[in-house]
């Protein structure tokens, strides 16, 4: 009789689904550790919003609102990581030829030091034309932009539902999980009605495409499903990985996938569309990382921005756009140059800062491949764990390991007895003599307590040879070159290996960088073993897959996704999942759950 883990949850149709796909009502949702990207399937491109929530402040409790500051950084070693970091970034940098054949020449730091730190912001008499949010009123709460722009001195705490690419558990106010997972739903249904025009009592009639990443939480995903189907009210909906969304975006069938977002890196190999579990890994570092590492760096040239506090949100943004503005991993683009730094803040004038900038602009996007650039410190490298399990899943992976492990270990046990049994009967004789009269039912009976010897023995043999468990594999946070060579290294056999060399996609916004796409192909292939650079015809790298937004790639994707055949008989039902719940993921979701 086959076992309750080998039955189906649903039953098939038997006469396959003919009816055209509706994309005008299937709502691709990618939610981000900065931005929340929304919209239908049949749209060209996603609704971009900030993905925080502002509440209106309770307890005198504020929380922090800074992007760039974490407490990673503050550690004794910080300031000789940084020493190191910057010195091989400096020497890699210096030793690789311009695309002339020269080499380039390195500003003097002492004399950019000396020049800036004499300068002196000037206020003009332009006024910043954004405004603070409103307040006047006391909403509960205010979501995305305007969140974002809610002056520090009113009464509201920012909140960021979603950090490191994945749900922000912490201390904190509104650090629960409750609450998180509130503060999302909030998001998100504000976005859906303001932006899509959807109204919420209408949600049952339209399908949900969520992206998660590659490197996922078997619980916090459980609670966005719950969070779609019972609190929002979709009709249906479905999980989807970021990286296999990648490959559909891009056009290619077979990639080594790395997105670098906000605050998050990840690299997995995807093949026809799987995403191979032992390659993927992820590392709490992103684009808000090389922003604080931007602002080290004009620090150590003696620029001291006055009017900039890292600790508030509006600031931190502005230093976003200045390193979006200056940075560049062009090779060709060296010298000291001079900038005009505008300090924007709403409501008030402008302030201008006439600087000098040199290596600083090639050396911060460099932390991408030196990440001791960025003064982090502790455990912020992460493979896919094994499901910690969910009682409401009770046939799950440890269910069917702990099931195969007993058979193997009864069929042992079989076997052993009768070998011992055909010995036995070899070389029986009669020893009754020898035997003292003890009463059957006693609990000393030299049989049961032999028997229970010999059981005892063998299952301890059992034990033994029997692993617990796998350990799981430790990895250390590693530059993006070292990264992709980790992942690619842990595909099964050469042919695979070659097909992800021989193509690397980059998405998501963290990598936005001229001449980030040289860089990277130039790394990956000094660091590959030299036998694959002999096997391979072209080592492709894309960094704006199909001339499209890197950013916008894995939306698209998805939205392409959702439309296929074979996706429409994946959906989960709100019905289903309310009968079934988690199990419902491991019938339907089209990767091992």
């Amino acid at each position: 009789m086959p076992s309750n883990a080998t039955k189906r949850l649903y039953i098939q149709n038997p006469e396959p689904i003919t009816e055209p796909v509706q994309t005008s009502t299937i709502v691709i949702i990618h939610p981000g550790s900065l931005n929340l990207r929304i919209g239908r399937a049949s749209d060209p491109l996603p609704v971009t919003i900030p993905q925080c929530i502002a509440r209106k402040r309770i307890s005198q409790t504020k929380a922090s609102g800074s992007l760039i500051l974490r407490p990673e950084c503050v550690h004794s070693e910080a300031k000789l990581q940084f020493k190191v970091g910057l010195k091989q970034a400096e020497e890699t940098v210096a030793a690789r030829p311009m695309s002339t054949g020269e080499y380039r020449q390195t500003s003097s730091v002492k004399q950019l030091y000396n020049h800036n730190h004499g300068v002196k912001g000037q206020r003009t008499e332009v006024i910043c034309q954004q405004m603070w949010t409103k307040t006047d009123s006391q909403p509960p709460i205010i979501v995305g932009q305007e969140a974002m722009y809610v002056n520090p001195a009113d009464n509201y705490n920012l909140h960021w539902p979603m950090r490191w690419g994945r749900l922000n558990i912490h201390d904190g106010p509104g650090g629960t999980l409750t609450a998180v997972l509130a503060d999302i739903e909030a998001i998100w249904a504000t976005a859906l009605q303001k932006h899509l025009d959807i109204p919420l009592k209408d949600l049952k009639m339209y399908k949900a495409m969520l992206l998660i990443p590659d490197v996922f939480s078997h619980k916090h995903t459980k609670h966005l499903m719950t969070l779609l189907l019972d609190r929002l009210g979709f009709g249906s909906a479905i999980l989807h990985q970021e990286s296999v969304c990648a490959t559909f975006g891009s056009g290619v069938s077979s990639a080594c996938v790395v997105d670098i977002g906000d605050q998050k890196t990840s690299v997995c190999c995807v093949e026809d569309g799987i995403s191979h579990r032992n390659t993927r890994v992820t590392m709490d570092y992103g684009g808000s990382d090389i922003t604080r590492c931007f602002h080290n760096m004009i620090q150590r040239s003696g620029i001291n921005l006055r009017e900039l506090d890292t600790q508030n949100t509006v600031d931190c943004l502005l230093l976003q756009e200045m390193k979006e503005t200056y940075c560049s991993l062009d090779q060709d683009d060296s010298g000291v140059k001079e900038h005009s730094i505008l300090i924007k803040k709403p409501e008030q004038h402008i302030v201008k800062y006439p600087i000098r900038l040199g290596e600083e602009v090639i050396l911060t996007p460099m932390s991408l491949f030196f990440p001791d650039l960025l003064t982090l410190h502790g455990d912020l490298a992460h493979v896919q764990k094994r499901s910690e399990g969910d009682p409401e899943d009770p046939h799950d992976e440890f269910y069917l390991k702990m099931t195969t492990r007993e058979t193997k270990l009864a069929k042992k046990k079989d076997n052993s007895d009768n070998k011992d049994a055909s010995e036995s009967n070899i070389g029986q004789f009669d020893d009754s003599t020898f035997q003292p009269q003890i009463d059957e039912d006693s609990n000393d009976n030299a049989e049961s307590l032999q028997v229970t010897d010999i059981q005892k023995g063998g299952r301890g043999i059992e034990m033994e040879e029997e692993p617990e468990t796998e350990s799981e594999p430790v990895v250390q946070l590693m530059g993006v070159d070292q990264a992709i060579l980790h992942s690619i290294d842990k595909c099964d056999n050469d042919e695979t290996k070659k097909k992800m060399y021989s193509c690397i996609v980059v998405v998501g916004g963290g990598m936005m960088f001229e001449g980030a796409q040289q860089w990277l192909q130039y790394r990956v292939w000094v660091g590959m073993p030299p036998q694959y650079r002999l096997m391979l015809e072209t080592m492709d790298v894309f960094t704006r897959p199909k001339d499209m937004d890197p950013r916008m790639v894995c939306w698209k994707g998805a939205a392409i996704l959702a439309c296929l055949d074979t996706t429409q008989e994946l959906w989960i039902t709100q019905r289903e999942w309310r009968q079934y719940s988690v199990r419902m993921l491991r019938e339907r979701a089209p990767f091992m759950w």
